[in-house]
């Protein structure tokens, strides 16, 4: 069976339409955060430009529909990216200002090859903006907290798969010209519909997963939910959340606030050496031997799968040296008493808000880097990040 052109863009029009009315619906409904409203904003994007196209196949003449649609298409990767550099917590204003640029390129490159410019009018330019921020967008998946969800993965995939679409159909168009067989046979309209419509619905499934995550995480803007595990310590995204507001409290308070970074980073090495029990007993000691000794008012919370943060509120008289050091000696003694075949480098790290200001983000970062490298030379010295 041969579909036209005409046909095949009809049925990734409705396709875009229906996802991004389903997208739309459940962002209303769930107050959706930063991220959601940025990928609500690309269906929107996919919608405008898939009617445009749908437009010019219909009225040959209207040319402009062709750079417009060009535009909102890039518009549309674009705000997939933006909307995970948000899921991660980045400013997007800078980035956003990337895009529009961008976007303004395309638009204007397709608009200057006039009416002779036909269907691939300002094409290079379109493929590889398209590319870019595709490939972005798929790196940014495997970072941060959005690489922490297993379902990123899904929308990595859809985004490599449009990255490595557009550089090869870039290169053929330069190298062959749209009219070669090669062209025409992989790369032409027909094509790219068929490849709109799979992606759109991985896409769409993805980011609502995604979203949902998300938004359950921050709650309305009412409230917040914050979520522990059974040793009490909080789960990345929760200590982010109240550290930034013990963080705010104790500065308008005049107090300082002092972030401790545990890691162990030998746990791969244990696991492969003496097998994962091992390795997981010891993770779990871990979390519930920091969270015992850490100072009774104190936030305890993940980093990542083998770091914690223990934050607190510090006077001039409050010695953190040494609540650092007998934390650290209190860890390393409850794991030696579990008699495991080996026990990992403890390293501990430390951050103050007198040297770092009360950017929570930061204070965990220093704090986070100075522990791994203590976990990595084994020289603990205590002192500050």
């Amino acid at each position: 069976m041969n579909l036209d052109v005409l046909t095949l863009q009809a049925a990734a029009t409705l396709v875009i339409v229906m996802s991004t009315v389903m997208y739309l619906l459940d962002t209303l409904m769930l107050k959706d955060g930063l991220p959601g409203r940025l990928w609500a904003s690309a269906y929107l994007s996919g919608t405008f430009s898939a009617t445009c196209y749908l437009a010019w196949l219909l009225l040959p003449d209207v040319y402009v529909a062709v750079a417009v649609g060009n535009g909102a298409f890039v518009a549309a990767t674009g705000f997939i990216w933006l909307g995970c550099v948000a899921f991660n917590g980045g400013s997007v204003r800078r980035a956003a200002l990337i895009l529009t640029a961008t976007v303004l390129v395309v638009v204007v490159a397709a608009l200057a090859a006039g009416p002779e410019g036909g269907s691939w009018a300002g094409a290079v330019p379109f493929f590889l903006g398209n590319a870019v921020f595709a490939a972005t967008g798929a790196i940014e998946t495997r970072r941060g907290a959005i690489a922490r969800r297993w379902s990123s993965s899904g929308l990595t995939v859809v985004l490599a798969v449009e990255t490595v679409w557009f550089v090869a159909r870039a290169i053929v168009f330069l190298s062959l010209g749209p009219d070669s067989a090669l062209f025409r046979d992989a790369f032409d309209t027909r094509v790219s519909a068929i490849l709109t419509i799979s992606l759109v619905i991985a896409a769409v499934v993805v980011t609502s997963v995604l979203r949902a995550n998300e938004s359950a995480l921050r709650g309305t803007s009412e409230t917040r939910r914050l979520s522990v595990d059974a040793n009490g310590v909080l789960f990345r995204e929760s200590f982010e959340a109240t550290l930034a507001i013990i963080c705010s409290r104790a500065e308008e308070a005049g107090e300082g606030v002092c972030v401790i970074g545990i890691r162990i980073d030998d746990l791969k090495r244990v696991a492969v050496a003496f097998g994962p029990d091992d390795a997981e007993r010891l993770a779990l000691e871990v979390r519930a031997s920091v969270r015992r000794h850490s100072p009774t008012m104190a936030l305890v919370g993940e980093t990542d799968a083998a770091g914690l943060a223990v934050a607190f509120t510090t006077t001039p008289t409050t010695d953190v040296r040494r609540a650092a050091r007998v934390l650290h000696q209190r860890v390393v003694a409850d794991l030696a008493r579990l008699g495991a075949a080996v026990v990992p480098t403890v390293g501990v790290g430390m951050a103050l808000t007198a040297d770092h200001g009360y950017h929570s983000v930061a204070l965990t970062t220093r704090a986070d880097e100075a522990a791994a490298h203590a976990a990595a030379t084994g020289e603990q010295a205590f002192g500050l990040a």
